[in-house]
């Protein structure tokens, strides 16, 4: 298969050898796709997938963004 994106030809070319990508290509799609439905803009989910591919990168971030997560908790929690 010749897409225009020859970096979505590399992805899928390397999902056709690994199962385990190809799911993972699967999943990446449909949550993107939901993003989409719920309105959520390309740079945003951009963003986002950035954010967990640097994570990949270097687990130690890993920590970061879970506090992160707690202090949005929090800040819900007294907004109410």
């Amino acid at each position: 298969m010749e897409l225009q994106n020859k970096s979505l030809e590399a992805f899928l070319v390397r999902a056709e050898k690994d199962p385990a990508v190809m799911e993972l290509l699967r999943n990446l799609i449909r949550i993107c796709q939901e993003a989409s439905e719920l309105g959520i803009p390309l740079d945003e989910v951009a963003a986002a997938g950035t954010v967990g591919w640097t994570i990949g990168q270097d687990p130690k971030l890993q920590a970061m963004i879970e506090y992160l997560f707690e202090i949005s908790k929090i800040k819900q929690i007294t907004e109410h």
